[in-house]
């Protein structure tokens, strides 16, 4: 909200990039319904594919209707409107609508977090965890209290036992990002969670 009125001050435009917190990612169709803000220009991508490369930029009939955007060829590309491209998006975004991945998003992400948390109370390498739906982070530090990041040889360890453990996870560096597909399952969640935690305890010395 606070970018917003600086933005109206300059006569800006607001752009959000919702090329990871959009389509469901964080609980909601994307990320700035958190706020309740609007943007003026939306880059969106990546989770409205399916795995098929695409991008879109979005904007009121004002904005695209305005020059220079509005000139000919000034908002197209030569790989722009590609028709396998836009097949793939219409049917993830009706996938994600109609299985209302965005509110599952919501359910899973609020287990995973309780879980975390949980997790944090007998970790001391678990320090701030945080998130919204399926995006969520946490930070590994050597002390909670200056906050220090654990040490990247510790960290890729931890990455490499998980791997063994089955377990695919950003944590070879100290800010971990935890962003798994939104058709996950909750049985999927704990089992991953389970390696991760059985890791960072054995190498932590936590309570079992």
């Amino acid at each position: 909200a606070g970018v917003r009125e600086i933005a109206r001050e300059f006569d800006a435009l607001l752009i959000a990039d919702e090329m990871i917190t959009g389509f469901g990612r964080t609980g909601r169709m994307f990320g700035y319904e958190h706020s309740g803000v609007v943007p003026d220009v939306m880059t969106v991508g990546k989770g409205f594919g399916g795995g098929f490369p695409i991008s879109g930029v979005i904007a009121g009939d004002e904005i695209v209707a305005a020059s220079p955007w509005s000139r000919p060829s000034s908002s197209s590309s030569s790989y722009g409107g590609n028709p396998l491209a836009a097949a793939a998006a219409l049917a993830t975004v009706r996938t994600i609508v109609t299985e209302r991945l965005d509110e599952r998003a919501a359910t899973l992400g609020r287990h995973m977090l309780a879980r975390l948390r949980r997790m944090q109370d007998r970790i001391a390498w678990i320090g701030d965890v945080r998130g919204e739906g399926l995006l969520i982070g946490l930070d590994l530090v050597e002390d909670r209290r200056t906050k220090a990041p654990l040490r990247s040889s510790v960290t890729q360890e931890i990455y490499r036992r998980c791997l063994a453990g089955g377990l695919l996870v950003m944590a070879y560096g100290p800010r971990v990002r935890i962003n798994p597909p939104l058709v996950i399952s909750e049985e999927e969640i704990d089992k991953g969670l389970d390696v991760f935690e059985s890791v960072l305890l054995s190498m932590s010395g936590g309570k079992p």
